[in-house]
């Protein structure tokens, strides 16, 4: 066998490459036409498997880091043919100084792709009737071409937490914070001369495909469960997002706008088309605004949130203002309905939703002498967590006693208060999170 792997065209070598695919995609797999011809190729870089001149496999590589298409012939499998189509996509990733990369492998050939250090991300979930998993590759040059475009100096500078996971590290007169690149995390921030605001678990795990427990989790397009098969929380909360761009703002506020378009993965989960960004400006105040952007043509519903931890001193010391008289459902006690009467104090495990409530909550710290506001808009629900003893020990990402430490107050629309967005409109969800002295 003598392998040769050819950079090829759309427009030059279009009959090769379309026998090929259908060949392997149409005939031997069975997918229609109307998927395997995604009207994407014209703007790909193709790559061509040679043996002995005769074309036997194909590759293709979008200019956002997308792997696609990758076919050989059946009787041409197990000689190396895919090996060195994978390596000659990498090659040229490397050379076009792409930063991460992104494909849905069909599940039997998972392994595969994971020799060559890609990661799953999520569950699987079919593709043309055929089972699929989304899997990521951070290049290991990820965070240099980030500071080439991005970074700020003495304000925002690109780093990696553990490999293959890049955060971003701002620093501004006010405040400090650090966020993950994956799902678009908050993990850090920290006014100047304060404890840390957010709560991040000791034994929190820092891996490719995997969420942080702590800080703010993205959770969107639905929030809670999701349908059998699918994620907790969406699917955005573990996935790589597109830093598009950076800044610096009024009164010394650092921001950075992270971004999500739908994709394959995305539409076999969701079926729809959208733009997603979270926008987080650093200052004085910590601001996080999640844009949804129907890039479709007919409307869809959402649920969504920002499931924020705070850091606080003594649980059973902590209350939660501003939530009186307001109607919840009771998770812990099969979501019953009841009205809060006072403020909001722990005794127990804690999962509710408050329901038609737009007004700003104060966690009031008596063991850390602190106030933190939570305001918002385009939410009318508040989610209070906090797991106590029993449940903690079902978290292999949460240390012993943490439950102490922390309480989620989340910024959400969950349940009945499902947001429509219209095809061509656009939804806003803002958390402003602001720290006050005691009392």
């Amino acid at each position: 066998m003598s392998l040769q792997i050819e950079i090829a065209s759309w427009e030059r070598h279009f009959a090769t490459l379309t026998n090929l695919r259908r060949t392997v995609f149409i005939e031997e797999q069975g997918v229609p036409e109307a998927l395997e011809w995604d009207g994407l190729d014209a703007a790909a870089i193709h790559f061509i498997a040679l043996d002995d001149g005769n074309a036997i496999g194909c590759a293709r590589l979008l200019a956002d880091g997308h792997i696609g298409r990758m076919a050989v012939l059946p009787g041409c499998r197990g000689k190396g043919a895919g090996r060195a189509l994978l390596n000659a996509v990498l090659h040229a990733a490397r050379q076009r100084h792409l930063g991460w990369l992104y494909l849905n492998a069909q599940a039997h050939a998972a392994g595969f792709y994971a020799r060559s250090g890609f990661q799953p991300v999520g569950a699987e979930f079919p593709d043309a009737d055929i089972p699929h998993l989304r899997m990521e590759l951070v290049m290991e040059h990820h965070t240099d071409i980030l500071n080439q475009q991005f970074a700020i100096a003495g304000r925002l500078e690109f780093m990696d937490a553990a490999a293959g996971v890049p955060v971003v590290e701002i620093t501004t007169p006010h405040a400090s914070a650090r966020i993950a690149v994956q799902g678009a995390q908050l993990l850090e921030w920290q006014p100047n001369g304060q404890q840390p605001v957010l709560w991040v678990s000791r034994a929190a795990l820092y891996q490719p495909g995997k969420g942080v427990r702590g800080g703010v989790p993205v959770c969107w397009p639905w929030f809670g469960a999701g349908e059998a098969g699918k994620p907790a929380h969406g699917f955005v909360r573990t996935r790589m997002w597109e830093v598009r761009e950076t800044g610096q703002g009024m009164a010394d506020s650092v921001f950075i706008r992270f971004g999500m378009k739908d994709d394959e993965s995305t539409r076999a989960l969701w079926d729809y088309a959208f733009d997603l960004e979270l926008i987080v400006t650093v200052g004085a105040a910590l601001k996080m605004e999640l844009v949804t952007r129907n890039a479709g043509t007919t409307a869809f519903e959402i649920s969504e949130g920002l499931h924020t931890y705070f850091r606080v001193g003594n649980i059973r010391h902590t209350r939660v203002l501003g939530l009186e008289n307001t109607e919840y459902l009771d998770k812990v006690l099969g979501f019953v309905r009841d009205t809060q009467i006072g403020a909001v104090r722990f005794s127990g495990e804690t999962d509710r939703v408050y329901v038609d409530t737009t007004t700003d909550c104060v966690i009031d710290d008596a063991e850390l002498n602190r106030k933190i506001r939570v305001a918002k808009s385009g939410s009318t629900s508040t989610v209070v967590w906090n797991p106590w003893i029993e449940k903690e020990k079902s978290f292999a990402d949460m240390a012993a006693d943490e439950y102490r430490e922390m309480l989620c107050v989340e910024t959400v629309n969950a349940g009945d208060a499902r947001v429509t967005v219209a095809a061509g409109a656009a939804h806003t969800l803002v958390a402003l999170v602001s720290l006050e002295a005691g009392v």
